[in-house]
């Protein structure tokens, strides 16, 4: 962390982005590259499960006044936002994070989605008591994701999957 720290003190904001758009970068700023692909996934994740909470599968508030039927909707909801986002985590990492090669690109996405699944889990349980044990809102079920999967998916794809 110090080294983090005493880089981004001793260069210029140009010095910095340099550093950040390159992978063979200090292992801190890797995180927090890693961190911004997944607040885009998360991002993308929230739209689609918002969107399809409103319009397909109802577990807001306003159209499913019921926090069981809200806690079913939102492990639906989630699941089906967990597939898109997963794609965008992927992409993402592998154009700025991470360094393919270790795999082949199929096996690669396996391990990806494999990796996903304990976050997805864990965070589909929580999801599921928060709304319907605590009667929590769509959004307060929505952030039971976001944790876990954020733990264990940078140490597992990076251990496992990646490279670098």
């Amino acid at each position: 962390m110090r080294e983090l720290l005493r880089f981004l003190r001793e260069n210029n904001l140009r010095t910095i982005l340099a550093a950040l758009s390159r992978r063979d970068v200090h292992p801190f700023l890797q995180f927090f590259k890693y961190a911004v692909c997944g607040v885009c996934a998360t991002i993308v994740h929230g739209t689609i499960f918002f969107i399809s909470a409103r319009y397909f599968i109802p577990g807001l508030e306003s159209n499913c006044p019921d926090a069981w039927e809200r806690a079913k909707a939102s492990v639906a909801n989630n699941g089906i936002a967990v597939i898109l986002s997963n794609f965008t985590a992927y992409w993402l990492n592998t154009k700025w994070v991470f360094t393919s090669g270790r795999h082949s690109l199929a096996r690669e996405f396996l391990l990806f989605t494999i990796v996903n699944l304990p976050g997805a889990v864990g965070g589909g349980l929580v999801s599921y008591f928060v709304t319907a044990s605590l009667g929590w809102p769509a959004w307060a079920a929505l952030a039971g994701f976001v944790l876990p999967n954020l733990l264990i998916n940078y140490v597992c794809r990076k251990l496992f999957i990646f490279e670098r």
